[in-house]
């Protein structure tokens, strides 16, 4: 089965394909608007031809960060920042900071971007590198317009640092969604992987400890008539074999499954069908076994089917195992209006195997893992102990 994956928040490709589309819809909006802006004589910020060259190289090289941040989030945010840096020195007509321009939006992006990553180091230095920015942009255009209104400039620095902080928080929102979703995922995986080795072990159980538990019998059977009834032991022997045949068919199919879970590969799974077969081969010298079907057969789940196949042999096993032979078995499945029931019954033969008897409950891991798979399967389980076993399985009947 393959192992839980470590906890990794990567961005979906859906979202990164977004991300990309909003930086260049920002780009090839903000950047004309903002030469648009350096252009406008009725702004007056037209600066010096150098100063103007260097802010537009400065605007372009942002946008292009914000573009790569798609791919490079760290070398986007670093570059980016270095663009806004430069912005922010450059001075415009009447001391207006260039990183004003309505191009500075590519930078928030970067921001979200940058505050969106697993790397708790570049989150919080985006954070103060962008408050540092405001801070630096508020003094520089203090400093050249020569304001003497610090109500005005903390309204300034305030309203930079707002959109700085909320730029940041929508990243850093966006980052707990999808570690929560990570998260979640892993749980799911975890609960479906215990979910899954508790089925094998249950099937491991079924499988082994009832193919196991007839061998024996089918063995001691054999040991006690080689002498007095060869034939019958011969018999008994080849039972024997059988058995052992078949449970590693069984054990086989799980190791395939173990390895990759590869449908085509997967043997049917016991049912109804075979519950005929599966009595009859519990049957030894020593163990006189008989099923009867009563009523209409009708269509079972899949996993109903399995649940009533495996309350059956579990029946069979508990009789052979722990009651000392001669012991009769009886195993009747009754096809009801609502349901269809599986019954094992023994007659408790010579009383109980010394060293093996689980209690008056009765109830044993096996038991314990077949009431879940019924109850799974919407079905119960009762079992009673008296002189002998007996189990009782039912299921409801889905009609179509």
């Amino acid at each position: 089965m393959p192992e839980a994956p470590a906890l990794d928040t990567p961005v979906p490709a859906a979202q990164g394909r977004l991300q990309l589309v909003l930086a260049l819809v920002v780009a090839v909006t903000m950047l004309p608007l903002s030469v648009v802006v350096l252009l406008q004589p009725a702004a007056a910020l037209t600066p010096s031809p150098g100063v103007l060259a260097a802010v537009l190289v400065a605007l372009t090289v942002l946008h292009a960060a914000s573009v790569v941040a798609h791919r490079l989030p760290r070398v986007g945010f670093v570059v980016g920042a270095a663009a806004m840096l430069a912005l922010a020195l450059l001075p415009l007509a009447g001391g207006v900071a260039a990183a004003m321009l309505p191009s500075s939006l590519a930078f928030l992006l970067l921001l979200v971007r940058a505050a969106g990553l697993q790397d708790a180091r570049l989150r919080w230095s985006a954070l103060a590198v962008g408050v540092g920015g405001a801070a630096l942009i508020t003094g520089v255009h203090v400093a050249r317009a020569g304001r003497d209104d610090p109500l005005v400039s903390l309204g300034e620095l305030l309203g930079l640092a707002a959109m700085v902080i909320a730029a940041w928080l929508v990243g850093r929102l966006d980052l707990a969604r999808r570690e929560h979703d990570a998260a979640a995922a892993a749980e799911r995986l975890r609960r479906a992987l215990a979910a899954e080795r508790t089925r094998i072990g249950r099937d491991l159980h079924d499988v082994v400890s009832h193919s196991l538990t007839v061998m024996v019998a089918q063995a001691e059977a054999a040991r006690l008539l080689a002498e007095t009834d060869p034939e019958r032991s011969r018999t008994a022997i080849d039972r024997v074999a059988s058995t052992g045949r078949e449970a590693m068919q069984g054990l086989r199919g799980m190791v395939r499954v173990l390895d990759d879970g590869s449908p085509a590969q997967r043997e049917p799974a016991p049912g109804i069908d075979g519950l005929a077969a599966l009595v009859a081969g519990t049957a030894s010298p020593r163990h006189e076994t008989a099923f009867a079907e009563r009523g209409e057969r009708r269509p079972l789940p899949p996993d109903a089917e399995l649940a009533l196949y495996r309350a059956v042999q579990e029946g069979l096993t508990n009789a052979v195992r722990h009651l000392e032979p001669p012991v009769r078995i009886r195993a009747e499945l009754v096809w009801g209006a609502a349901d269809a029931t599986a019954t094992v019954v023994d007659d408790g033969g010579r009383g109980p195997v010394a060293g093996r008897d689980s209690g008056a409950s009765g109830v044993g891991t096996g038991l314990i893992g077949l009431a879940e798979r019924l109850r799974r399967a919407g079905g119960e389980l009762q079992v009673h102990r008296g002189r002998g076993w007996s189990i009782r399985a039912s299921v409801p009947i889905e009609e179509p």
